[in-house]
């Protein structure tokens, strides 16, 4: 089956980036990588992105900062945050502005198909 949804993965660690970026595309998303959330609001500035995928801490900007300033260019789009630490502020700050997904490193891959497909679904509702 193919998704039409756009995924945008940003995660410092390039590795971490395309292994998501291949299981997604292998599950028929649309799939965009950036390593640094200034490559990420190049990304949304081009390309009409349905959910983010982004690390919570990266040198240039945590994932929290990167959700704020990508509201103003895509309002409607998703934002999952991931994290190796379950304990931090800057988590707390996201979820108080909105981000509903937080997902631990290591991901449990499962979850995070589960999850994407929910939203895909409830957006395919709403539309």
């Amino acid at each position: 089956m193919k998704n039409q949804s756009d995924i945008l993965v940003v995660d410092d660690n390039p590795t971490m980036a395309q292994t998501l970026a291949d299981i997604l595309h292998a599950k028929g998303y649309q799939v965009h990588t950036a390593f640094c959330g200034e490559e990420a609001l190049q990304v949304l500035e081009n390309e009409a992105i349905d959910i983010m995928l982004t690390d919570v801490r990266m040198p240039d900007m945590s994932g929290v900062e990167l959700y704020r300033r990508s509201r103003d260019i895509q309002p409607l789009m998703r934002t999952f945050l991931m994290t190796a630490y379950s304990a931090d502020d800057v988590i707390q700050q996201g979820l108080n502005e909105g981000i509903k997904t937080v997902l631990t490193k290591p991901l449990d891959v499962n979850l995070l198909l589960t999850l994407i497909d929910a939203a895909v679904s409830a957006e395919r509702y709403r539309s």
